[in-house]
C-alpha cells in the first residue's frame, strides 16, 4: 500500500459538488438499469469499477471546462449534506474535476453495477410461484420497500465495525489499492515521474488489450477454454484442467491483487475436490453418484431425472405435501454438490474459530492519521440508519404477513451481528468474501419449514445486509486511501442505493411484462425459448428456495437422508483451525498463519460444476508471478506497475466486451 497509495492530501478539494450530483445520478441509474437488464441475458456484461472510471472521467472534465462559475443558493459553510464550494451556497464549477469527486461518482455508480439481491425474490415470485404478469403478486410499494430495506439496513452496521475493519493497517482491502492506483493515474500531475510512467503504461496496455480481447471474445472464442485433458483424450476430460487466455474469464479471481496465500488456499481446495475427491466418489458410487452428472448443480429424483417440483407442492399454499413427497421421490443432488453444502457448513464454524485465534494485533494506519482532519461520521448517523431501515424492514414483513413473521427480521439481524466482523476481517486481508446464504437458509428452514418465499426473504435480509455493510466498510477504507471525508462517502452510498432500487424494480417489471422469452421456463408455459434471454440466475435462486424452503433441511439432512452425515461438518469446522494455530504458536516463522481453513473450505465448492473452473490453472500462474515472484524479487517493479497492469487489463476487457455486445 505504501508504495502505491500516496500519503499526501489537499483538504481544499471539494468532494460533493454539482458535478457529483449530476454525474452520479445519471450513472447510478444507468448502472442499475444495465445490471438488471443483464440479469435476464445469456451473455452478461456488467459495468465494473474500471469501466465506470473511464466513462465518467470525460464527463467530469467536460463539466469542469464548460460550466460557469456561478454561485447559487444560500451560504452553506458546513462539511455535511453539501460540501463547501458546491452549488448550495457555492459555485456550479468550483475548479477542475478532481479525484475526490471522481471517486464518489465511481462509488455511487458501482453500488448499482449489479441487480439488487432482493429482485431475485420478486423474479421467482412472478416467474415460478405466482401469475407471471401480475405485479400485485407482491405489489409495487412492498416491492420497493423490500429492495430498499435489504440494500440499506446493512449500512447501519458499517459504522459500528470501523474500529476493527477500517482503522487497523492490516485491514488493507486489496481491491481498493487497485482503484486508488487507477484514480491517481487519471488525476495526479503528469510531470511526476512515477505517475507519468504509470499513466503511459496504462494507456498503451489498455489499447493493446482492447485489440487482443476481440480474439477470445469474438473471433477465436476457443481461447477462453482450452482443455489439456480433452486435447489428450478427446471428450473424456470431466471439465478439469482448463487453460484460459481470456482476461474476462480470469479477472473474477483477481489474480494480480489477491494475496498469493489466499489464492493457494482456495485453488488447492478446488484442485483436491475436482481432481481427486469428486472422481473418487463418482467411481465408488457414493450417495448414488452414478445416477447423476459428475458435478452438476441441479436437482434430481432418485431415478436421476430432473426433479419435478409440481409433483410435491400443494398448488394453493406452495408448501410441500408430505404424502406427495413420499409418493414421488425425495430430492437428490449430485455427490459433489451435496459435499459442497457440507463444506459450507464447516466454513461458518471454522470462520468464527479462525478469526478468534488469528485476529492479530491492530496497528493504526498512517492514512488514518491524515484523515483525522476530517470529521468522522457520528455513530448516531449509523444508529439512525439502522433503526429507520430496521423499522421499515419490519413494516415490509408485516405487509407480506401471509408469508413471513416480523420476528424473522430480528433473527436475520442477529446473524449479521455475529458474522460481519469475522467475514470482514477475512475479506479485508484476502479479498475473498465468505457468504452466509447457506447458513441463513438452513436456520430459517429449520425454524419455519415448508415456506419457500419466507426462506429466501430471510436469507436476503441476513446475507445481503451483511454484504452491504461490508461494501460500505470497503468504501470507507477507500475514502481513507484517497482522503475523502467519511460523511461524503456515507451520503454518496445511501443516495445511490435509493436511485438504484427504484431503477432496478422499474426495469424488472418492464422486462417481465414486455419480454415473453423470460417466462419460457415458467411452469406450464408454451412460450418459445429465445437463446438471447436467460433465466439461469432466477432459476438458481428458485432451486435454493425449494431445497431450503419448500423441502427444508429437516428432509434434506434428516436421519433418513443419505446427506445426514454432512451435519457433522458443523462440528468439524470448530476443531479444524486449532492444530494450525498451535503449530503457528510453536513455529511462528514456518508460515502456518497462512493456512486459512475458511477460505479453503469455501474454495471446495468453487469447482467446475458448470464449467466455472475453466481458468484456475491460468489464475494460479498469474497469481504466483504477481503476488509471489514479482512481489518478493521484483519489488520496485511490483510497486510501480502491478496494480496499473491489473487496472489496464480490466479496463480494456470491459471496453471490448461492451463493443462486442453492441
Amino acid at each position: 500500500v505504501a508504495g502505491t497509495v500516496p500519503t499526501s492530501d489537499d483538504p481544499t478539494l471539494p468532494s460533493i459538488t454539482f458535478r457529483f450530483w449530476v454525474i452520479s445520478t445519471i450513472f447510478s441509474a444507468f448502472a442499475a438499469a444495465v445490471g438488471q437488464f443483464m440479469y435476464f441475458r445469456y451473455n452478461q456484461v456488467y459495468l465494473n469499477n474500471f469501466a465506470i472510471i473511464l466513462m465518467t472521467y470525460p464527463c467530469g472534465v467536460m463539466m469542469g471546462k464548460v460550466l460557469p462559475d456561478w454561485r447559487i443558493g444560500f451560504h452553506w459553510p458546513f462539511d455535511f449534506l453539501f460540501a463547501r464550494g458546491t452549488f448550495v451556497g457555492g459555485s456550479l464549477n468550483p475548479g477542475p474535476f478532481n479525484i475526490k469527486e471522481h471517486t464518489l461518482i465511481m462509488v455511487a455508480a458501482s453500488t448499482n453495477s449489479g441487480q439488487a439481491y432482493a429482485t431475485d425474490i420478486l423474479a421467482i415470485q412472478r416467474l415460478f410461484y405466482g401469475p407471471k404478469q401480475d405485479p400485485d403478486n407482491v405489489g409495487w410499494c412492498a416491492a420497493l420497500l423490500l429492495i430498499i430495506t435489504t440494500q440499506c439496513v446493512g449500512y447501519g452496521f458499517s459504522g459500528l465495525c470501523r474500529k476493527w475493519l477500517v482503522t487497523p493497517a492490516p485491514m488493507w482491502w486489496p481491491s481498493n489499492v487497485v482503484l486508488a492506483n487507477i484514480l491517481h493515474v487519471f488525476h495526479a500531475k503528469s510531470n511526476e515521474g512515477v505517475v507519468a510512467d504509470r499513466q503511459g503504461l496504462f494507456n498503451k496496455l489498455t489499447a493493446w488489450v482492447i485489440i487482443y480481447e476481440f480474439l477470445p471474445q469474438y473471433f477465436a472464442t476457443y481461447l477462453g477454454k482450452i482443455s489439456i485433458i480433452c486435447l489428450a483424450f478427446g471428450s473424456q476430460g470431466g471439465g478439469f484442467m482448463y487453460l484460459s487466455f481470456d482476461w474476462s474469464a480470469l479477472s473474477g479471481s483477481s489474480p494480480l491483487f489477491t494475496p498469493f496465500w489466499a489464492q493457494m488456499n482456495s485453488l488447492l481446495a478446488v484442485f483436491i475436490s475436482t481432481w481427486i475427491v469428486a472422481p473418487w466418489m463418482y467411481r465408488k458410487n457414493i450417495w448414488g453418484a452414478n445416477m447423476f452428472p459428475l458435478a452438476a448443480a441441479g436437482n434430481f429424483d432418485v431415478y436421476g431425472a430432473p426433479y419435478k417440483v409440481s409433483m410435491v407442492l400443494n398448488n394453493k399454499t406452495l408448501v410441500v405435501d408430505d404424502a406427495k413427497y413420499e409418493a414421488y421421490s425425495p430430492l437428490r443432488l449430485t455427490t459433489y454438490w451435496a459435499l459442497s453444502y457440507g463444506t459450507n457448513f464447516a466454513v461458518i464454524t471454522s470462520l468464527l474459530v479462525h478469526v478468534a485465534l488469528f485476529n492479530g494485533k491492530e496497528i493504526l494506519d498512517v492514512h488514518i492519521k491524515i484523515m483525522r482532519k476530517y470529521p468522522e461520521v457520528p455513530h448516531t448517523w449509523y444508529l439512525a440508519t439502522l433503526v429507520i431501515f430496521l423499522g421499515l424492514s419490519i413494516l415490509t414483513w408485516l405487509t407480506l404477513s401471509s408469508l413471513i413473521q416480523w420476528w424473522g427480521i430480528l433473527l436475520a439481524m442477529v446473524t449479521v451481528i455475529i458474522f460481519v466482523v469475522p467475514i470482514g476481517m477475512i475479506q479485508a486481508i484476502a479479498n475473498i468474501q465468505i457468504g452466509t446464504n447457506v447458513l441463513t437458509e438452513f436456520i430459517f428452514g429449520l425454524a419455519v419449514p415448508g415456506k419457500a418465499i419466507a426462506n429466501v426473504c430471510f436469507k436476503t435480509y441476513g446475507y445481503n445486509a451483511m454484504s452491504q455493510a461490508l461494501n460500505l466498510i470497503s468504501d470507507l477504507k477507500l475514502a481513507v486511501y484517497l482522503k475523502i471525508p467519511p460523511k461524503s462517502m456515507f451520503i454518496c452510498q445511501l443516495y445511490a442505493t435509493f436511485i438504484g432500487a427504484i431503477v432496478n424494480y422499474a426495469v424488472l417489471d418492464l422486462i417481465i411484462r414486455n419480454v415473453p422469452a423470460v417466462c419460457a421456463n415458467h411452469p406450464g408455459t408454451t412460450i418459445a425459448f429465445d437463446p438471447a434471454w436467460d433465466t439461469t440466475s432466477p432459476k438458481i435462486f428458485y432451486t435454493a428456495s425449494l431445497i431450503w424452503g419448500a423441502v427444508g433441511p429437516a428432509r434434506m439432512f434428516g436421519p433418513d437422508s443419505p446427506y445426514h452425515p454432512l451435519l457433522w461438518f458443523f462440528l468439524g469446522g470448530v476443531f479444524i483451525p486449532i492444530p494450525c494455530y498451535l503449530l503457528y504458536r510453536r513455529y511462528p516463522n514456518f508460515g502456518w498463519q497462512y493456512v486459512n481453513w475458511p477460505i479453503f473450505l469455501l474454495g471446495w465448492g468453487g469447482g467446475p460444476a458448470n464449467g466455472s473452473g475453466a481458468s484456475y490453472l491460468t489464475v494460479l500462474f498469474l497469481s504466483w508471478y504477481s503476488q509471489y515472484y514479482a512481489k518478493r524479487y521484483r519489488r520496485n517493479w511490483y510497486d510501480k506497475y502491478n496494480y496499473t497492469i491489473s487496472a489496464a487489463l480490466d479496463s480494456g476487457t470491459i471496453i471490448t466486451a461492451i463493443i462486442c455486445y453492441l
